[in-house]
Order: structure tokens, then C-alpha cells, then sequence
């Protein structure tokens, strides 16, 4: 496989390759994409539980703050 510049092991998978992995693993898995959130969330509690997955259920996970930066101001220092 040739490697590609850009593509080097330090850097985390983008989303597009994260949602054609899973459209792959889907395929592989006999079951259909998720086409909604719901269905995702749905099938992935599903397999975590057939798998014997030790995360909880998300319906018993807290909902996460947002990481989102807030206010108006630049974070850089001068």
C-alpha cells in the first residue's frame, strides 16, 4: 500500500473514513446502515450487548458537557 504524505500514523481517522469503516464492518455484519441517529445508537447498544461489551447502556450514561469553546474572545496569548 503506498503511503501518502498527508496520512501519516500521528494523525486520528477523519469522519469520512470512520463512517465508511463502519459502512464496511455493516456490510461484513450483515445489517443494514444506520440511517438516523436512533438507529445508530440503537444498533450499536444491540451489538455491545450481543459482544458482552463492559460499557453501560447509553440510556444509563450522563449526558456529556460540551467541549465547545464560549465566549467571544480569542484563546491565543500575545
Amino acid at each position: 500500500m503506498e503511503r501518502v504524505e498527508w496520512a501519516t500514523k500521528e494523525r486520528k481517522p477523519t469522519v469520512r473514513q470512520l463512517i465508511a469503516l463502519a459502512a464496511v464492518l455493516c456490510a461484513q455484519a450483515d445489517e443494514p446502515f444506520p440511517e438516523t441517529r436512533l438507529e445508530a445508537s440503537e444498533l450499536i447498544e444491540r451489538l455491545r450487548l450481543e459482544t458482552g461489551h463492559p460499557a453501560p447502556r447509553l440510556d444509563d450514561l450522563e449526558p456529556r458537557k460540551s467541549r465547545r469553546h464560549r465566549g467571544g474572545g480569542s484563546r491565543l496569548v500575545a
